[in-house]
């Protein structure tokens, strides 16, 4: 049989009418008993099962499955695990409708996971290989908390030939752009420069949204605010005092610390007649806060 690789996301959609859809009305909020055990869950299997995936971060897989029988009408919480000899990783994202395109990046990583590679030093390509793919789903309640006796897991189906890439978790960076080093739009073009100047932070641990560094400042007035990614101004991805493109002016304490607010927006930081130096900066986007200290 010829290989064949399918690196668009839009091969993989274009089989999503082959499958049976769920039931859309979620008008009803029932009670479910400790032991409401769903019944008659299936993951439908891929079309593309024997074909060649060569995984990649632009590409996704299409998987669609029934809706689980509780014997009411409610929302239903679905997670999708992929499997490696027997070894199962849950991706990250969740999903309220009977399909998803999963991402590549996101399978790739589940599978680097089970391999067990730590860092790109130790990454080997595994080429093609059988992955495995099934779905857990589960009620749960206003506060996010599975209610006993409600999660289910599907039957499984296999992918025969799926190669994933290395996409190892890493710690994320929080990028610094401002006055203190010329405003660069935060791109990819500007990511050398960027780590060049020093211009980010670093999260504490992985997947924590908690972030630390040292940065020095120049004297001066000094303005600035954070982005999570390098995708533009307009990427979405800043983080700064408010929403608005608006500079907002404060001041350090008789000790030379700054405590404040944090949220997704444009809102830049601003201290002016900053003497220079030092800069230490936490960022906690869990609980919307930053500190900034001067370092003496």
């Amino acid at each position: 049989m010829k290989a064949k690789y399918f690196l668009s996301s839009l091969l993989f959609a274009a089989f999503g009418m082959l499958f049976t859809a769920c039931d859309s009305d979620r008008d009803d909020n029932p009670t479910l008993g400790l032991n409401h055990t769903a019944t008659e869950f299936v993951v439908n299997a891929s079309p593309l099962a024997d074909q060649y995936i060569q995984l990649s971060a632009d590409n996704t897989v299409h998987l669609t499955w029934t809706q689980p029988n509780y014997g009411v009408n409610t929302v239903v919480n679905y997670k999708i695990e992929v499997g490696l000899n027997g070894t199962w990783e849950s991706l990250e994202t969740s999903y309220i409708s009977c399909e998803a395109l999963l991402s590549g990046e996101e399978i790739a990583k589940a599978i680097c996971k089970i391999d067990g590679f730590k860092t790109e030093d130790d990454y080997v390509d595994m080429g093609f290989r059988k992955i495995d793919m099934r779905v857990t789903a589960n009620i749960q309640t206003t506060q996010s908390e599975i209610i006993p006796g409600t999660t289910i897991t599907s039957n499984i189906v296999s992918f025969n030939h799926m190669a994933a890439y290395c996409n190892i978790p890493t710690k994320a960076t929080l990028w610094v752009i401002g006055s203190c080093c010329g405003w660069p739009e935060p791109s990819p073009s500007n990511k050398d420069k960027l780590l060049e100047g020093n211009w980010y932070i670093t999260e504490t641990e992985i997947g924590s949204n908690e972030f630390h560094g040292v940065v020095n400042m120049p004297a001066g007035d000094l303005t600035f605010r954070f982005y999570t990614k390098l995708t533009g101004w307009d990427g979405g991805d800043s983080y700064g005092y408010q929403v608005d493109d608006v500079a907002t002016e404060f001041e350090f304490d008789g000790s030379g610390v700054f405590n404040g607010t944090g949220l997704k927006g444009k809102g830049s930081y601003t201290f002016n007649g900053f003497p220079g130096g030092d800069l230490d900066i936490t960022v906690n986007m869990n609980k919307g806060t930053v500190r900034f200290e001067l370092l003496q």
